[in-house]
């Protein structure tokens, strides 16, 4: 049945009985290839305007994303001006993320720290489980990469029991304080 895009429906008419020819009932000759039409909103009968709005639509989502991270941007240059070293954040959340896990504070107390689409993934993730506290003797190490001013990538290795564990973390200032956007430990 031919459409107003010029291909072949595959679906039956009411009343008609869908059926596909059988690979043993073909007679050898194979069926003309189908050739997709024009996309819609393009092709004769269509104003040339229609079919230029799906690009200006993107284009101008574009810009506003553009003009958010530019935002963004600019919050983050001037609330870094005021924050302490990633270093130093990242040193607190690491510890303060086992000593969650340790039972010695309260999971609350982390939430203001995290971005809250995170905090949503990771709230049942840090379980009371009754690790081994950390001290702040067991940070071995902290490195941090702040390519963006005010979007740092971060990373502290603790040691815990005869493991060391590394916890990498994303920070971003652009909220005005140093809020954790990504976490893998």
């Amino acid at each position: 049945m031919p459409t107003s895009l010029g291909l072949a429906s595959l679906t039956a008419a009411a009343g008609e009985e869908s059926r596909l020819p059988d690979a043993e009932a073909s007679d050898g000759v194979e069926p003309p290839a189908i050739q997709p039409g024009p996309p819609p909103g393009t092709g004769p009968g269509v104003a040339p305007s229609e079919g230029v709005g799906h690009a200006a639509t993107g284009e101008r989502q574009r810009r506003v994303l553009e003009a958010i991270e530019a935002q963004r941007t600019a919050a983050r240059l001037a609330a870094r001006e005021h924050l302490p070293s990633p270093a130093e954040v990242a040193k607190e959340i690491a510890l303060a993320l086992f000593e969650v896990e340790a039972g010695r504070r309260s999971a609350a107390q982390l939430e203001r720290v995290f971005s809250p689409e995170l905090w949503d993934v990771l709230e049942h993730r840090v379980q009371r489980h009754g690790g081994p506290l950390p001290r702040s003797g067991d940070l071995l190490r902290v490195h941090f990469q702040e390519l963006v001013p005010g979007l740092a990538n971060t990373v502290a290795v603790v040691q815990r029991g005869p493991r060391v564990q590394p916890v990498a973390m994303r920070l971003d200032a652009c909220s005005g304080r140093w809020l954790v956007t990504e976490l893998r430990y």
